[in-house]
């Protein structure tokens, strides 16, 4: 009895003596930290960029009619000189004809008029008539012949909104925009195409502003082709003065030194 007695002592004190032991914990773990700032200088930039043409025309007919014929598709490359769409010449044929029928009415009163001059003009070297008289028919007479002048002009006038119904391609270049087509009726001045000129490609891109002071306008550029295995250089022509209202981003404007020949309009670049 004694004995068991004992024994549950002991077992006793050992379990209040591991309660006592102080547990170790795990060390925290090493985390290595970097302190945030601003884009080290003179670091590589890289841009997504597009080819496009450096000169775009908008072309228009430069009088009124309906549209005839189309001879261009959007993509066409074209000759300067090209006719790319003629509209209905009837109203212009018609108004010709009326402008030279004026003409020849004029012609016809101005010689009469100057006939008329010249014959009271003997007359009043022999004091057959008054001065006010030859007075009244040489201004008859200077009358006709500005009506004559004004007639050939409003021909001449006519004879060229003929030659209008023509739309003819400025340069050389490819057609990007088609607005009309054939049945349309269409003012002088209105938008109809656009050619864009194929001889001098270049690079537009967009820029955060925090990047703004670190380009100016000659700055050399390395312009890379995702379609062409190819590198090109640029340098800097044009840079937007002001950001862009919505993606707050500056417009860059790169010329290439060296375009290559297999290089197409609105293919992706890398500057």
């Amino acid at each position: 009895m004694k004995r068991c007695i004992i024994f549950y002592i002991i077992v006793i004190l050992m379990l209040s003596g591991c309660g006592n032991e102080k547990v170790e914990k795990n060390p925290p773990p090493m985390v290595k930290t970097i302190l945030a700032s601003k884009t080290v200088k003179n670091e590589e930039k890289i841009f997504a960029g597009v080819v496009k043409g450096r000169y775009e025309a908008n072309l228009a007919f430069q009088t009124s009619g309906r549209i005839l014929r189309r001879n261009v598709e959007k993509g066409n490359f074209v000759n300067a000189g090209d006719i790319l769409m003629t509209i209905d010449d009837k109203d212009a044929v018609q108004a010709l004809k009326t402008g030279e029928a004026q003409v020849e009415q004029a012609k016809l009163q101005m010689n009469l008029a100057k006939t008329n001059f010249e014959r009271y003009s003997e007359l009043y070297k022999e004091n057959a008539i008054a001065a006010a008289t030859l007075d009244q028919y040489r201004t008859n007479y200077e009358n006709s012949v500005a009506a004559y002048k004004s007639a050939v002009a409003q021909a001449e006038q006519i004879k060229n909104n003929l030659s209008y119904t023509n739309l003819t391609a400025n340069s050389n270049g490819v057609i990007s925009e088609i607005n009309a087509e054939v049945g349309q009726v269409v003012s002088a001045g209105q938008k109809i195409l656009t050619l864009i000129q194929t001889d001098e490609l270049e690079i537009e891109f967009d820029i955060p502003e925090n990047y703004y002071s670190e380009i100016f306008i000659g700055k050399t550029a390395e312009v890379t082709f995702w379609a062409i295995d190819e590198k090109v250089e640029g340098r800097i022509r044009e840079i937007s003065p002001m950001a862009d209202a919505t993606a707050r981003t500056y417009h860059v404007k790169i010329s290439l030194l060296n375009s290559p020949s297999n290089i197409q309009l609105g293919m992706t670049a890398e500057v």
